[in-house]
């Protein structure tokens, strides 16, 4: 006997009257037109996506190709070993991070900078100099390395001694010779001699200072080397590298020129090179910040940092009487923008001349650079210095720094320019001025006009030419002002910002051929660099700040903004000093942007800081990094029209231009019809997928009406039927131990009409 167990499962309905309408097409589960709805609202989701996906494609790819042109429009390229080649048959090599170069080309006189050394001339004087600016605390000041071809024999009269002494513009009356060595430099022969300046009487501090000449005939040609030591013996290390490049090939002896012309010009450039070679401009070469912001950086501020000029001529009278005749000099630096209407911020050694402190410089040129006193001991002879004021174990620089306050406690009044000009210009294009021009009519006396400069005021200045020996007595800022309105502007930050390991940005204009003011160069720009802060130190003997920075601070970048990464200027690149002599112990100052700050107050100055002009461009530039190149050139053609001589608008409108022309245009993102369209899609497929559950609903209730015999059979065309469904359909499941279970409908009862 087999016992059977019944198990039953049983969901209970909720009884619920309604009345539903059937049509023909329900007995078929699903409709074909619903389906084809939803694959189409499916297939705009798609082609929406596939448009979202292909515009972010395109904003990433403009976005990098915008960047890549703005950094090569804005930054430097890095590239520092420098090979200067001469066409007379040899070579010298520097690297551009420790040193700056400069030569005369010897066929025609002109002077080069720089990077345009890398085009081979007929240079005959190649000079190098430190790419660092000293405090002035340094008695190592004003080193140089100077090689000096003589092509042709050696005249009768003349001993290679004298010649490497005239090449080195050193006075041989109060030198002593010392030590003397043979060598071998690239297998010439060369005789190696050291000199010392003679020690005069009267009030000593021993400035002696010190040079070291190479002689030798190189396949007939004399070849001599300067080397300048200042007042210190242990600056020829940082030369040994450059010593050991240079290269003899096959040197040609050809005549040097002798026209007038090219006498004249060769006696020009040899002064600039000794007025650049002792000139206090800083430039600046590192690595840090993140590229992206360093870039965007320099694309917004780079207009706003102008390259400055500061040419001078006058003669000099002491007390009345000539004292200094054609004092004269060149030089660039940069500034920035801090007012709309004109105010331009920089160091005071860019932008600052006066009497008392040329002769003080000039006295120490000559004391340094020549080894003669004579011009220094008669100003000490006008101050009220004794020997006693001076302590038996200062330092050489100790012993510098007292003297020099001394000279400095003479009268400025006594001190008086005439016959004088000066042409104060700032760069308002990427378009240097005619430099060669610009130094003629500066020697002429005449004011210099050109459409690419802007005749600058000096408004007011912190300085002394010879400070930091013993203590700052100055900040080395300077303000000044050019006329017109809606200059582009950096924005003024706090030193506050920043604190050791900051990032650290400088714009300006290093010594390059680009960069420099005193070149045969037709165009320059900024060049960004960047590093980050060592330390927020006091100023020797002040309470104002310095930032000390890994950032090489040299020539051409005084008076340059630095940056935090945050775009505001937090000081001014001013000083940089090595204390080794070997290029190893460099140590890199910023002045504190307080220090502008207060001399703007002292002087009741106020910036305006609203710059439209700044305001466009940096939509501007906002647009074309995300390749809306059409909304870019409006900015871009609003920027021309409120400031025309803006140094990179025109250069941008351009290359958005050519953009728009490929077909790399990216309009506005449609923002609002996608939102609309997506809701609408969304939406759409909602109500499609209730069409078909409702649908699919009705066929079960149609499938279980036929099987009742509730509902007719019906083909298209036949009347609707209305049903009145009571209850849903409950599943029970049945089953008996060893029997296969079935499903059975229950208790549905079905009405027809109501």
């Amino acid at each position: 006997m087999v016992t059977k167990k019944t198990q039953q499962a049983v969901t209970p309905a909720k009884i619920a009257h309604k009345q539903v309408t059937l049509h023909s097409h329900h007995a078929l589960p699903y409709r074909k037109r619903h389906f084809s709805l939803l694959f189409i609202m499916v297939a705009f989701f798609v082609v929406l996506a596939i448009l979202l996906v292909q515009y972010r494609d395109q904003v990433i790819t403009g976005l990098s190709s915008s960047r890549s042109f703005v950094s090569d429009l804005f930054v430097g390229d890095g590239r520092y070993e420098t090979t200067v080649s001469s066409s007379y048959g040899y070579s010298v090599t520097y690297d551009q991070k420790q040193f700056y170069g400069s030569a005369v080309d010897g066929s025609s006189g002109d002077l080069y900078i720089g990077n345009e050394l890398v085009t081979q001339r007929a240079y005959n004087i190649v000079r190098i100099a430190p790419n660092f600016v000293s405090s002035k605390a340094d008695a190592t000041k004003n080193t140089a390395f100077t090689f000096t071809l003589h092509p042709g024999p050696l005249g009768k009269t003349d001993t290679l001694d004298d010649i490497a002494l005239q090449d080195g513009a050193i006075d041989r009356a109060n030198l002593q010779k010392g030590s003397v060595s043979q060598l071998m430099i690239d297998g010439e022969s060369f005789t190696k001699t050291y000199w010392k300046s003679v020690t005069s009487t009267g009030v000593s501090a021993d400035l002696a200072a010190n040079f070291v000449t190479y002689t030798g005939l190189v396949q007939g040609n004399p070849v001599t080397i300067v080397i300048t030591l200042g007042l210190g013996s242990n600056a020829e290390v940082q030369y040994d590298k450059v010593l050991d490049s240079i290269r003899f090939n096959e040197l040609v002896g050809t005549v040097a020129p002798t026209s007038a012309h090219v006498a004249s010009r060769m006696k020009a450039s040899r002064s600039i090179l000794d007025i650049i070679t002792n000139t206090s401009l800083a430039a600046a070469a590192s690595t840090g910040l993140d590229a992206d912001r360093s870039e965007e950086i320099a694309a917004l501020y780079s207009p706003a940092v102008p390259k400055v000029y500061n040419a001078y001529c006058m003669d000099i009278l002491l007390d009345g009487k000539a004292y200094l005749k054609d004092m004269c000099s060149g030089a660039s630096g940069s500034g920035f923008f801090v007012s709309s209407d004109g105010y331009i911020g920089t160091n005071g050694h860019v932008a600052a001349t006066t009497p008392r402190d040329l002769v003080i410089a000039d006295a120490i040129d000559v004391l340094v650079s020549k080894g003669n006193q004579k011009a220094f001991l008669d100003l000490l002879g006008m101050s009220t210095l004794k020997q006693s004021d001076i302590p038996a174990d200062a330092t050489p620089t100790e012993k510098l720094g007292i003297l020099i306050d001394a000279l400095y406690s003479i009268d400025a009044s006594r001190f008086t320019a005439t016959n004088n000009v000066e042409n104060l210009l700032v760069g308002v294009t990427n378009q240097n001025p005619d430099i060669a021009a610009l130094l003629d009519q500066t020697n002429e006396r005449k004011k210099y006009t050109d459409k690419n400069v802007l005749p600058a005021q000096l408004i007011a200045y912190d300085y002394r030419a010879n400070d930091g020996y013993d203590g700052f007595r100055a900040s080395d800022v300077a303000i000044m002002k050019v006329d017109g309105a809606n200059f582009p502007i950096v924005k003024l930050g706090s030193i506050d910002t920043i604190r050791q390991g900051s990032d650290l940005l400088i714009l300006g204009y290093p010594g390059s051929a680009s960069t420099n003011g005193i070149v045969e160069a037709t165009s320059s720009q900024a060049t960004l660099t960047t590093g980050k802060v060592s330390a927020i130190k006091n100023a020797s003997g002040s309470d104002k700040k310095l930032i000390e920075t890994d950032t090489t601070i040299g020539h051409g970048n005084s008076g340059g903004p630095a940056f935090d990464s945050e775009g505001d200027v937090v000081g001014i690149a001013t000083y940089s000093s090595d204390t080794t002599g070997s290029g190893d112990g460099v140590y890199n100052y910023v002045r504190d942007i307080k220090d502008l700050k207060d001399l703007a107050a002292k002087n009741n100055l106020t910036f305006k800081t609203d710059s439209r002009t700044q305001a466009e461009w940096q939509l501007g530039i906002d647009n074309f990094y995300a390749s809306h190149y059409s909304a870019a050139v409006k900015n871009f053609n609003a920027v021309l029209k409120l400031y025309p001589n803006h140094s990179r608008a025109a250069e941008l409108t351009t290359a958005a231009q050519k953009r728009i022309a490929e077909g790399k245009d990216i309009v506005d993102f449609p923002l609002l019809p996608i939102l609309i369209a997506a809701a609408l899609l969304f939406a759409g497929s909602i109500v499609t997928i209730a069409f078909i559950i409702t649908h699919h609903k009705k066929h079960l209730i149609f499938k279980a009406g036929i099987a009742q015999g509730s509902v007719k059979r019906t083909v298209h065309g036949d009347p609707v039927q209305k049903v009145g469904v009571a209850v849903a359909i409950p599943v029970v499941r049945l089953g008996t131990k060893g029997t296969e279970h079935k499903d059975v409908v229950k208790d549905a009862k079905h009405e027809q009409g109501s």
